[in-house]
């Protein structure tokens, strides 16, 4: 199946999103004169669930007429283990390092004894994707868990008939929709409960919606989705605070951000199957969708590392010196992440999908 240049490009505005939403905390706290972005750049944490979104949607759109067999469903499990791990496993030791050479210790020990948890526990844990009190060593990998998880679940979809597969997302979300209303929900996945039943693993289930929407042949609505999706974002964006710690922002966040990008994937996609617009999305973003996996674990790494020796070296206090600085220190986030990609993502799937067939 041919690739989707609008996805591509959605996925590399979601990463670039969340990007800016770290770049105003990082020049917050590094710059003396506590830095010029505006607070409201934090909503764009919501690329987070832009990629969900798309997940769900990207999984149905390859996969979800599969043949039913144990064979096809560990070939996909197998893809995404391979798509997920490596890349995850390179950063995440890169900050396991940091704190080593920082403070003696692989992982954050004033955070980890604060929770009870220790160590060689948090460490197994963060690179195996499995939920637990603290966050990964690398803490955007908290995502990480919730996309090997709906991977799980939908690999146990392909050893069903094709058509039983929506109504089992159908009870999925059910079951997460009753958890909601019982109050049965958490803020954080910090078990397999709560990761069972968080509430924004609706936003995959969003995205599988949509995908089987657009390949039964509803494309006609697509610029009145876009409007309305716009609306709707902008509405979710001032109204949700993606700082609270209240229970509720995970169920927010997915009626809000989850519905908004839902009905946009759905406009982007359906134009670029009934027209020509695919084909008008700059090569550039089509690039940065590419790179966007990479530029989603390092950023973090690379815009504190520019942060901490910029501000330290120049001893920078005006705001000439803050405009450099969030001028230059995405630029060396998005360099790292094309060059990881080059370098390390691509040349690791290009492997995987050699050891796949093999395999199965």
């Amino acid at each position: 199946m041919s690739q989707l240049r609008s996805i591509q490009a959605l996925r590399g505005l979601a990463a670039v999103a969340v990007m800016l939403a770290h770049l105003q905390g990082i020049e917050a706290r590094q710059a003396d004169n506590g830095g010029i972005l505006p607070t409201q750049l934090i909503s764009g944490v919501s690329g987070v669930d832009l990629f969900f979104v798309i997940s769900g949607f990207i999984m149905v759109w390859i996969a979800g007429d599969t043949p039913p067999g144990s064979q096809q469903a560990s070939r996909f499990f197998f893809a995404r283990v391979m798509r997920i791990y490596p890349l995850w496993w390179l950063f995440a030791s890169v900050m396991a390092g940091y704190f080593l050479f920082a403070y003696g210790l692989p992982w954050d020990a004033e955070m980890l004894s604060s929770l009870g948890v220790g160590g060689i526990e948090h460490l197994i844990k963060s690179f195996l994707l499995i939920p637990h009190a603290a966050f990964p060593v690398l803490q955007v990998g908290w995502t990480l868990v919730h996309e090997m998880y709906f991977y799980l679940f939908f690999t146990g979809l392909l050893l069903l008939p094709v058509h039983w597969r929506r109504y089992a997302c159908y009870l999925w979300a059910a079951i997460i929709l009753c958890a909601i209303l019982a109050q049965a929900t958490n803020t954080y996945a910090n078990s397999i409960l709560n990761l069972v039943l968080f509430p924004m693993t609706l936003e995959f289930l969003m995205g599988a919606g949509v995908a089987w929407l657009i390949k039964a042949g509803w494309t006609r609505f697509a610029w009145t989705a876009l409007g309305i999706g716009l609306v709707w974002l902008s509405t979710a964006t001032v109204l949700i605070d993606v700082r609270s710690t209240d229970l509720i922002l995970p169920v927010r966040r997915s009626f809000g951000f989850g519905i908004a990008f839902a009905l946009i994937v759905y406009a982007a996609v359906a134009l670029e199957q009934r027209t020509s617009k695919g084909a008008a999305v700059p090569e550039f973003f089509v690039k940065m969708g590419d790179w966007s996996y990479s530029l989603y674990l390092c950023h973090i790494l690379v815009l504190s590392f520019v942060g901490r020796l910029y501000f330290y070296v120049f001893d920078a206090e005006g705001v000439l010196d803050n405009v450099i600085f969030v001028a230059i220190a995405p630029l060396a986030a998005i360099a790292v992440a094309a060059i990881t990609y080059y370098l390390f993502e691509k040349p690791v799937v290009s492997l995987s999908r050699g050891l796949r067939d093999r395999l199965f």
